[in-house]
């Protein structure tokens, strides 16, 4: 069961998958060449980190452990299968436009879809990991479940494997791929690594942004010239990839043909 590398519930390594970047983020991306994925303990839903507040008990000899301390370190970083998502952008992006010049004013906070797959990402995480024995990667889709679905995989899990195996490796990456339904829409893809010491409070992946970049997209809410002025900034960072115009928020003019006119009542 326990592996060092791999796929996690992915079915297909090349469909492509998305991450709103912060601008700021992005650009930092560019400028060093690293992916930074972050310990779970900095995300906001506490279900995320319920591994380690798990307290297991015993009653003949009674005891009491966490399991917490057989959890080995993990980082991630969150990706996902949905395209094109209206509550996502807000969610990872804000745009507040000046009146008069139609400029963002909040420009470290807007966002930027990047493309790429699981296989790209996956083999970044490899060549890296080839020279630390200690290290598992892996690329996994998040399974959303019921609060108490979790709570009963966590206790199946604990009792098939016992908690020192499922503190590591893969199954240490398989208590990460789980979320409650209410992010369902979020349709996850996750980085994940797991080592045996925390080397560090970041894992940094270095990354050739251009290869590992299949298309980059500007927040679709700027206008046009920002849009430019952001594309302009990411070629100077060295970005070669492709850089897609968005459409979304774009005002039409529809015009109707009726043969037959129409009534004025």
């Amino acid at each position: 069961m326990d592996c060092r590398t791999g796929f996690l519930g992915i079915d297909d390594p090349d469909e492509p998958i998305y991450r709103i970047f912060p601008l700021w983020f992005f650009e930092e991306t560019l400028r060093v060449g690293n992916l930074v994925l972050v310990p779970p303990e900095r995300w906001e839903d506490p279900f995320e980190v319920l591994p380690s507040r798990v307290i297991m008990e015993r009653p003949k000899p009674y005891e009491q452990k966490p399991l917490e301390t057989f959890l080995k370190p993990a980082y991630a970083q969150c990706w996902s299968r949905t395209k094109e998502s209206d509550t996502l952008l807000r969610a990872y992006s804000r745009v507040v436009k000046d009146p008069h010049h139609r400029r963002n004013t909040l420009p470290r906070e807007e966002g930027v879809v990047v493309r790429s797959t699981p296989r790209k990402l996956l083999s970044a995480m490899q060549d890296w990991a080839r020279s630390r024995p200690a290290m598992s990667c892996f690329i996994g889709a998040v399974r959303y479940k019921s609060s108490d679905a979790i709570r009963q995989y966590l206790t199946d899990r604990i009792s098939q494997y016992g908690p020192g195996a499922v503190g590591r490796g893969q199954l240490r990456a398989e208590l990460l791929l789980l979320k409650r339904q209410m992010f369902s829409h979020e349709a996850e893809v996750r980085m994940i690594c797991v080592c045996d010491l925390r080397e560090q409070p970041l894992m940094q992946i270095p990354v050739d942004p251009s290869s590992i970049f299949d298309e980059v997209t500007f927040d679709p809410r700027l206008e046009t010239f920002e849009q430019r002025e952001r594309e302009a900034v990411a070629r100077s960072l060295n970005y070669k990839g492709p850089v897609r115009r968005s459409d979304w928020y774009t005002v039409i003019l529809l015009q109707v043909i009726l043969p037959n006119g129409w009534k004025e009542d």
